[in-house]
């Protein structure tokens, strides 16, 4: 929504030196450089070239008199102007075949271009009369506006921009329908004759786009229109159908795919390092009332990759060429309005191969042919193909574009002969446009997707990807073994690196996450404004683009608050609603059981216990910025980095992108189903998660790698997460229902707006706590969340006893290494047995602190009802700090290491060589909820302030309360009452100056993405990773848990002694009352003890235990 407000903008780059009259628009001049004076020349008009010899890097060209035959085998090439200028230009003619100006407007033809020969001047079309703010009118049509054409007089290329503002006419083609136009005008056969191919790999010299020997790879793709299923039917409950579904797919498999429900996919491709790909793109997207208004137009924008913006970038930026196509599936329009019936027709009799000629019948009311223009004949064309070596019964296609030589009447005739049999009927269009990418690195994830009209056809599966892997891979199914071109799973067959040590083969699945998807949205009760009968408000809360389905589910979590509706998502254009499972089976415990459920119906990805694994993460659609989670397995952040950080869960935005290595079964090679998901909680609930299948023995559908970082047979299983030598740490936890209050001078609700409220209560509220504690906690004390600390290589065992009335429990911890089927604290899957308790039982779950993990925070869940109860306050943290440490209070000294401690001095035992350079530090673990699914959003009325439940370890400082008691909101932050002054009642951090801090940022329960920050100080983006850049705002999200090193300690580099705010920098949340003070004291203050005091020997059970191969690393901020 934003970027359809207005917020983006556009770079232009010249080749040619923009003063006086060289001026190719009308910007105002722009000199060069001063280390750069003399590089750029003032374009020359094209009679300027002749006589001159122009250099490509290398490449030479001979530019001659007109009159001079053209030789392009000749050293260097001679090329007489007329062939030189047309190379880079549209064909010529007059667009609708008329020389009115509004009627080449009306006619929507994109095939010529009305430029013009003056002498050996090559002149533009007519400067338009039609007024623009932007740009001075021609007072008449008239070829007296034609501006030359200009060129840079050393290499003779075209100068940019070529066109000038002509408001609502269409763009030209590039020329042959190019995909790189500027940097590959040359395209001939071995005869030095013009093709209506792309040209070859470094047919241009240096200056090609793909340089000589690239491989090369083409895709034929079409943007179709069909219904997609993205739940299926579960029990009672119907499916989940988008009967609008806009996706793209190979035109090889468009048949397979409008078949099967599960092949409709959003479209996944491939490509390897140094592939030159090339697409043509074509659509059977016919106009309508309602999806696009009569008009409708597609184009493929991509984020990476090395192109010409030209014709590849899609966007029609600035003065580019016409990237989109109309529908070539059109031949008659029943409504005058939009855009005219597209350029198509039909083959009236069958051709062979090696035909010159064609006879058509031009679409009713359509503009005729132009020569010397491309065509695509058999748009539609396949044939069976014999191919046996992939795993889809792929056809052939036999669509191929030809040059208009010559029109008489209804017969076409080409410069060169058909290459394939067209039955009558055959569609011949000029609507298609061709793409080329150089992939020159990994690049990893490449997203791409419609630009024309994508606020209406991505929240239909507009979107697609392509995936670059490394040089010379091969994609194969993982159930037969054979060749695939498309699809979010595949196994990719490699022998080079795909990530930090790991080299070979890997499996692969393409993680796509998603918002604004009218069919997976849930209702919402909690914080709307009263009177308002929520059919009244989804019926105006209907788009074009966001088409509410019949039949909405209610949100199984009521708590989510304001707005009529959550935004819609799930993963790949797939969702396994919550709502769906519990109308079925309403035992929240089973949500995830495929014994009780089945499968989920979002891309289940299988491998074999050791396999190397790669999750491409990318946020494809389309306002919001969300999480993904994956329990037992970590990556690097930056895969090719061993200095990265690890970690299980990351948050990404619109267009963003990561490509995740990891190793099946986690470190602690266990077999199992895993489950990974969205971590907001509406997202969640809406279906997007999913399940990674991990499997310990040899099954026959599924192929074993041929290479990778695991060598030979399928690893033994371990009989536990836990090496036999690790030292053993177990803590006793009960799970209790205990109301909260989160600030306890404060009114149970604050109205913010629109009669929203701040909740100030958790009167259902829920907590973990240690048994010891749990008497006091459940009584007058407030409790904070549980926060355990625990040591590299530490075995942790937690006993969970369920003191709640109603409901099960469990403890999901997946930051940690575990065993799936005995330990994930949820039933995911086909893993074995309950992994929840019911009132009054107990269970024990086992985690291990794996070394290769690094010194990681693990959220902890509920898993008896992760619908609601993780917002009721059931959710904690795991700590692991460096091997042997002890934990301590800051304040008395005394020791924590079998406490429950949201705060603690870590006092690190530096006689062992791993922690050598490792200073004792101050910890500290910040909780951050919160449920407002409305602000910020595209909802109206447009709300300024959060409502429902916002807190910080259990605890809220909302503004409005602090006015009440006397603050001023210039002065909010500080004592309300001087006489009587009070610290806000959320988390008090306290470190003497310059001490090392770390602060553990947790979504413990988040609808909605956060921003954290400390004022006045500012800490790296990779901890462990030197001349890292430093930040001082890092966004996190629910389910995510992110470690923050505070650079140069408490006070920042000049060590300034204060009270600062730590705070969620997203305003409104802040106004709500998630911030706090971080108190710098001066060294020696008594109010907490010296970080040096602490030194001691480290407990006996906590020696080192075994680990071959894992190297320790110190986060740069606290060497």
């Amino acid at each position: 929504h934003h970027y359809v407000a207005g917020m983006w903008g556009y770079g232009r780059v010249y080749n040619t030196l923009q003063v006086g009259q060289g001026h190719t628009d009308t910007m105002p001049d722009m000199r060069e450089l001063p280390d750069r004076l003399g590089r750029m020349k003032i374009g020359v008009t094209s009679d300027k070239l002749i006589g001159t010899t122009v250099d490509w890097f290398g490449k030479k060209f001979k530019i001659a008199d007109r009159k001079q035959k053209t030789n392009w085998k000749a050293d260097p090439a001679i090329v007489n102007v007329k062939d030189w200028v047309e190379m880079y230009l549209p064909a010529q003619g007059k667009p609708g075949h008329t020389d009115d100006e509004v009627g080449q407007i009306k006619s929507y033809d994109s095939t010529v271009w009305d430029w013009k020969w003056d002498g050996d001047v090559a002149r533009g079309e007519r400067e338009s009369t039609a007024k623009n703010p932007k740009y001075p009118a021609a007072e008449k049509w008239s070829d007296s506006t034609r501006p030359a054409i200009l060129f840079e007089p050393l290499t003779g290329k075209m100068s940019w921009p070529l066109f000038k503002p002509h408001f609502g006419k269409r763009v030209p083609f590039s020329a042959n329908h190019s995909g790189a136009p500027w940097l590959e005008p040359i395209h001939n056969d071995e005869n030095g004759e013009r093709t209506s191919e792309p040209a070859l790999p470094g047919e241009q010299g240096r200056w090609s786009l793909c340089p000589d020997n690239a491989n090369q790879k083409f895709y034929n793709i079409k943007f179709i229109r069909l219904p997609i299923t993205l739940a299926k039917k579960q029990g009672k409950e119907p499916a989940i159908t988008d009967k609008d579904g806009l996706i793209y797919v190979l035109a090889e498999e468009e048949h397979l795919v409008r078949a099967n429900d599960d092949l409709k996919y959003p479209l996944v491709i491939r490509a390897n390092v140094y592939d030159c790909v090339d697409s043509i793109l074509t659509s059977e997207w016919d106009d309508d009332d309602f999806t696009n208004f009569q008009s409708s137009k597609i184009n493929i924008h991509p984020h990476f990759f090395q192109f010409d913006t030209g014709n590849s970038d899609g966007v029609i930026s600035g003065f580019e060429y016409e990237m989109s196509v109309r529908p070539y599936t059109m031949h008659e329009k029943k409504h005058k309005h939009g855009l005219p019936v597209p350029m198509n027709s039909k083959l009236t009799e069958a051709v062979k191969t090696g035909a010159r000629s064609i006879k058509i019948k031009m679409a009713t009311g359509a503009t005729k042919y132009h020569a010397n223009t491309e065509l695509q004949v058999g748009a539609d064309c396949v044939e069976p193909s014999k191919d046996t070596s992939t795993s889809l019964q792929r056809e052939k296609s036999c669509a191929e574009v030809a040059r208009i030589k010559e029109i008489n009447g209804d017969t076409i005739t080409f410069f060169k002969p058909l290459k394939h049999n067209h039955p009558a009927g055959d569609i011949v269009t000029p609507e298609f446009v061709r793409y080329r990418w150089w992939v020159d690195v990994d690049l990893g994830t490449v997203f791409w997707h419609d630009h024309a009209f994508g606020a209406t056809t991505w929240p239909h599966g507009g979107f697609g990807v392509t995936l670059v892997e490394p040089f010379g891979s091969t994609y194969h199914d993982p159930k037969n073994g054979k060749l695939v071109w498309s699809g979010p799973i595949a196994d990719i067959h490699s022998t080079e690196p795909i990530g930090y040590g790991v080299t070979g083969s890997f499996r692969e699945l393409m993680v796509s996450i998603h918002d604004t998807v009218p069919h997976t949205v849930n209702t919402v009760t909690a914080g709307n404004p009263p009177g308002q009968p929520i059919e009244v408000a989804l019926e105006a809360g209907k788009t074009v683009s966001f088409q509410m389905p019949d039949k909405i589910l209610a949100s199984p979590n009521p708590y989510i608050n304001g707005g009529t509706h959550t935004t819609g998502s799930g993963l790949n254009f797939r969702a396994e609603p919550f709502a769906q499972r519990l109308a079925n089976n309403p035992d929240t415990s089973v949500l995830f059981s495929s014994a009780v459920h089945g499968d989920p119906d979002t891309p289940l990805l299988r491998a074999y216990t050791g396999d190397t694994v790669v999750f491409r993460l990318l946020h494809q659609l389309m306002n919001e910025s969300h999480v993904w989670t994956i329990a037992g397995h970590t990556f690097l952040t930056e895969r090719y980095a061993g200095d990265a950080n690890r970690k299980n869960s990351i948050h990404v935005g619109i267009a963003e992108r990561y490509d995740l290595v990891t190793k099946a079964g986690g470190f602690q090679g266990m077999p199992g189903d895993y489950i990974h998901f969205n971590g907001r909680s509406s997202h969640f609930a809406e279906g997007g998660w999913g399940i990674f299948r991990v499997l310990g023995k040899e099954v026959a559908d599924l192929q074993k790698l041929p290479s990778g970082t695991r060598p030979g047979d399928i690893p033994a299983t371990p009989s536990s997460a836990c090496p036999a030598d690790a030292p053993v740490k177990t803590f006793n936890v009960v799970a209790l229902d205990r109301p909260l209050k989160l600030n306890p001078k404060a009114p149970d609700t604050i109205e913010v707006d629109f009669e929203r409220k701040i909740e100030m209560t958790v009167p259902e509220g829920k907590i973990f706590a240690l048994e010891e504690e749990a008497t006091k906690v459940g009584g007058t004390v407030m409790p904070s969340p549980l926060t355990l600390r625990v040591n590299l290589g530490d075995c942790v065992k937690v006993n969970l006893k369920n003191k709640m009335a109603k409901s099960r429990a469990s403890f999901f911890a997946p930051g940690l290494a575990f065993d799936p089927k005995d330990s994930m604290g949820l039933n995911v899957g086909n893993n074995g047995g309950d992994q929840t308790v019911a009132p009054g039982q107990s269970r024990t779950y086992t985690y291990y602190a794996h070394p290769a993990n690094k010194e990681t925070t693990s959220l902890v869940w509920d898993g008896g009802n992760i619908v609601v109860n993780p917002r009721n306050g059931l959710y904690g943290a795991i700590v692991v700090g460096p091997r042997g440490s002890q934990y301590r209070d800051p304040v008395t000294g005394e020791d924590l290491s079998q406490k429950n401690a949201w705060r603690a001095d870590v006092i690190v035992d530096r006689s062992l060589s791993e922690n050598a350079g490792k200073a004792n530090y101050r910890d500290v673990a910040l909780f951050f909820q919160d449920e407002d699914n409305i602000i910020g959003t595209a909802f109206m009325p447009y709300v300024q302030n959060v409502a429902g439940l916002t807190s910080v370890n259990y605890r809220s400082e909302p503004y409005k309360f602090r006015e009440e008691q006397g603050c001023s909101l210039s002065k909010v932050f500080m004592p309300c009452k001087v006489d009587a002054p009070e610290d806000p009642v959320t988390p008090l951090i306290e470190a003497h100056t310059g001490d090392a801090v770390r602060i553990h940022v947790i979504g413990a329960n988040n609808e909605q993405n956060g921003m954290f920050s400390v004022e006045g100080h500012e800490w790296p983006i990779e901890p462990y990773m030197p001349g890292a850049d430093m930040i001082s705002v890092v966004e996190y999200s629910g389910s995510e848990t992110l470690d923050v090193f505070l650079r140069q300690g408490a006070g920042g580099p000049a060590r300034l002694v204060g009270d600062y705010i730590w705070s969620n920098q997203r305003l409104p949340y802040t106004q709500s009352g998630q911030w706090g003070y971080f108190r710098v004291l001066p060294a020696g203050d008594q109010r907490i003890l010296p970080l040096s005091s602490g030194a001691g020997a480290p407990k006996s059970a906590e020696a080192q235990p075994s680990q071959p191969g894992v190297a320790q690393a110190i986060p740069t901020a606290m060497k």
